[in-house]
């Protein structure tokens, strides 16, 4: 059985890398990206688990903000936040800017048009 610890002041995309460091639960996502939204019976059915395990990592995917679910009759049914990955994307976001940068210094070097590295 597996225990997840209780999120603890953890900002949001911290929570959102959590979220996707399973498989499971990435895999999940893709799924929900080619379908509006599922059932966990059918999520259940496709990774051959039982609803409480899938119904665990929805509930971890819900925490991070990116699925949501909602009861429908008596089903209990998962899709994706629009805004869901936004706190990763924007902590990913600065890192590209910088790495956008280091190449373009560099190019500069390489043409003779920039200064010196140390």
């Amino acid at each position: 059985m597996v225990a997840y610890a209780p999120v603890v002041d953890q900002d949001d995309a911290t929570l959102v890398f959590q979220a996707l460091a399973d498989p499971t639960r990435r895999r999940i996502v893709e799924l929900l990206t080619t379908e509006e939204s599922l059932c966990v019976n059918d999520l259940a059915s496709r990774f051959s688990m039982t609803r409480q395990a899938v119904t665990k990592h929805l509930n971890c995917l819900c925490d991070a903000g990116i699925v949501s679910t909602r009861r429908l009759g008596r089903e209990r049914v998962a899709t994706l936040r629009e805004s869901g990955m936004g706190p990763a994307r924007r902590w990913l976001d600065r890192y590209d800017r910088f790495w956008d940068q280091r190449l373009q210094d560099l190019k500069n070097i390489v043409e003779g048009r920039g200064k010196e590295l140390p």
